[in-house]
């Protein structure tokens, strides 16, 4: 009896440590790896000298990084504000870059989108999107945004990657700044505050962390398809769900 007893506990807790492991698996911490060979190099967008960027020599560390304001200039107006429209049911990343209007005729639409700092949404844009995804990589940008390559589930084959932007923060003053700081704070919970850092390397993840995303479609005029992220996880669209109103660990 005894020794039935004791196989009994040593098979719980075998179990138990199993259980432990598949939880730390898909909560993480997650492994990772820098890739120092960026995408298009040095940055294009105009950045305001008037914000200063985050320093993580100095300051709160990680807290500086989530609270730090978006720098950028062209289309600030777009990048930094949640879209006014019903959110649309959860899809794939492949059905939702099937639903989006061609790359070539966004480029030329009539009138064009202008990159002014206040140029809005064109009505392209105006949707609201629900993604599950996985993580593949993530680029903290001179502007502040963080920039997540995803993709579809890893066990499928070929794979087919989307950018979305964590963006940084606007004004206090602004009417989305709260949703937008609880992007940032979520991402942050995620990656158990192991941050990407500035430098212009990718994070990536050997094993993807899965995601839903929710956030407004945007259509990036600064960079053409195939140039963002690392090499060989390059989205083939220049739309982005930029910026990420949601954003929660998925299930594997």
């Amino acid at each position: 009896m005894r020794i039935a007893g004791y196989l009994s506990c040593l098979t719980l807790c075998i179990l138990s440590m199993v259980g432990c492991a598949a939880q730390q698996k898909l909560h993480g911490p997650w492994p990772k790896e820098i890739v120092t060979n960026g995408d298009w190099g040095e940055a294009e967008e105009a950045i305001d000298p008037l914000i200063p960027p985050y320093d993580p020599t100095t300051g709160a560390g990680t807290a500086d990084q989530i609270k730090a304001r978006f720098r950028g200039r062209d289309r600030k107006l777009a990048k930094t504000t949640i879209t006014n429209a019903p959110m649309e049911g959860q899809v794939t990343v492949v059905h939702l870059i099937d639903s989006l209007v061609d790359d070539d005729d966004m480029r030329s639409l009539d009138p064009p989108i202008e990159k002014d700092s206040d140029s809005d949404r064109v009505d392209e844009e105006r949707r609201s999107v629900k993604i599950e995804a996985w993580i593949y990589a993530i680029k903290y940008e001179e502007d502040q945004d963080w920039h997540l390559i995803v993709g579809t589930d890893p066990n499928d084959s070929p794979r087919t990657y989307f950018n979305c932007e964590v963006s940084g923060l606007p004004a206090k003053t602004a009417k989305d700044y709260q949703a937008l700081l609880k992007a940032r704070q979520s991402l942050a919970s995620i990656l158990h505050n192991d941050l990407p850092q500035p430098g212009g390397s990718y994070t990536t993840y050997p094993t993807p962390i899965p995601v839903l995303i929710e956030g407004s479609l945007f259509f990036d005029i600064d960079h053409a398809a195939g140039v963002v992220g690392p090499e060989g996880k390059r989205p083939k669209k220049a739309w982005e769900i930029h910026p990420i109103t949601k954003i929660k660990l998925g299930s594997l």
